[in-house]
């Protein structure tokens, strides 16, 4: 295998594009809804962002093919240490490369790329979604086995959903 891993260029968005839509057809996520319109401007925000220097976008390439691609960025939280952390979003790898060590090269690059820009710590985000057995899976469980720990969790519900409990209360609230 001769990989090559550089940052994201113009001329990758069309493998960027493929394999995204890939990733997004295999974590089969209930939340959030990612469908082409929502990669299609996902790519737009990459291309947005490309020279950002706070943003970590990496493509794998096994001599001419796509063979995985990174998504993160470099920021500051607004407290707790580590203060300024390196934040993976998206990690690739295609199906036929995943026996290998792409992915290992793809965040070993993004982790020197975050050290230069001053990041004390890494971050991953990933999602947790409850299986029909009772067991959490989901994007978070890849992180999981590279060693990261969670340490905290965003729950999410629709306008729908949300307006109706509250009211319940502060309804009664505004009747007192």
């Amino acid at each position: 295998m001769k990989l090559k891993i550089r940052r994201v260029q113009v001329s990758d968005i069309g493998a960027m594009h493929a394999m995204t839509s890939d990733f997004a057809d295999e974590s089969k996520l209930a939340y959030p809804h990612i469908d082409k319109e929502e990669i299609d401007a996902r790519m737009f925000d990459l291309l947005g962002n490309i020279d950002n220097p706070e943003c970590v976008f990496l493509i794998a390439y096994d001599g001419k093919k796509p063979a995985g691609f990174y998504v993160g960025w470099v920021g500051n939280k607004p407290y707790s240490k580590p203060r300024r952390v390196g934040v993976a979003q998206e990690l690739y790898v295609v199906p036929e490369k995943r026996s290998g060590v792409v992915g290992l090269h793809l965040m070993e690059e993004a982790a020197k790329l975050s050290l230069e820009r001053g990041a004390e710590g890494f971050e991953c985000i990933g999602s947790w979604e409850k299986q029909p057995d009772g067991s959490y899976g989901g994007t978070f469980t890849r992180w999981e086995k590279l060693g990261f720990k969670p340490y905290v969790t965003y729950g999410y519900m629709t306008p729908e959903e949300f307006m109706p409990l509250v009211q319940r209360f502060t309804r009664r609230d505004k009747a007192a």
